[in-house]
């Protein structure tokens, strides 16, 4: 549409050259052209104003669309509160790792983290200190793995990890750096600060077994580890 408007006052401009030379070739008194000429000036003018104005209307409305596109896209991949990818996004990617493994016999892992007692802290400090530890609790786990791996907030005090290429050992040394990592760390959310600990299930893909099958057996490893005795990891059979 602009490019039509850039168009249509580029002919105008045209045209109000012509009328004014038109004007300045004749005699302003006896010339019976020159009255509407002026006026059609002044009218061909005000319409150049009123298109420019137009374009550059549409131009912004059309960049601020553009900029909701991309908010609403993110706000389908990624957690508000973390940043990190949301449940529907992760899903995805374990499904598409799934096939993956699949085709290529190439293997990952995974890896959920659960807050122990995370309700006391809501209950202790209020929801909105729930979520300043939880954020930070992000920040700590971005730091425990690779680029290449994919951490989403799963729900609530959960955090799921998708680990590509990676075997159990590896899965294994992670978990044990995520154990400590979120053990060593204070919280200074409010002071004097809090300590949180965290019950993690790691599991390897298993040749047979449908991407949903993972994520319940890895489910299934943290539940285990809460039963023994928390702020540990226990890899899925």
């Amino acid at each position: 549409m602009s490019r039509s408007f850039g168009k249509d006052t580029s002919s105008i401009r045209q045209e109000i050259k012509l009328y004014e030379q038109m004007i300045a070739d004749g005699s302003h008194d006896v010339n019976p052209l020159y009255p509407p000429l002026t006026r059609l000036i002044e009218l061909l003018s005000g319409s150049i104003q009123h298109n420019d104005s137009a374009a550059i209307d549409i131009k912004r409305l059309k960049t601020q669309l553009e900029e909701m596109n991309r908010s609403l896209e993110l706000a389908t991949h990624i957690d508000p509160l973390t940043g990190l990818a949301n449940r529907r996004d992760i899903m995805k990617k374990v499904e598409q790792e799934h096939s993956r493994a699949q085709r290529h016999q190439r293997t990952y892992s995974l890896i959920l983290v659960d807050i122990d007692s995370f309700k006391r802290i809501n209950e202790s400090y209020g929801i909105n200190c729930g979520d300043d530890v939880l954020f930070e609790i992000s920040c700590v786990l971005r730091e425990c793995v690779r680029s290449e791996d994919i951490c989403s907030r799963w729900g609530g005090e959960e955090f799921l990890f998708l680990l590509p290429e990676t075997g159990i050992d590896g899965a294994v040394s992670v978990a044990r750096k995520i154990n400590t990592s979120i053990e060593m760390t204070t919280f200074k959310v409010n002071r004097p600060g809090i300590k949180v600990t965290a019950s993690l299930g790691v599991c390897e893909y298993k040749s047979g077994d449908s991407f949903i099958d993972s994520v319940k057996r890895v489910e299934q490893a943290m539940l285990l580890a809460k039963v023994n005795g928390r702020n540990r990891y226990e890899i899925a059979a």
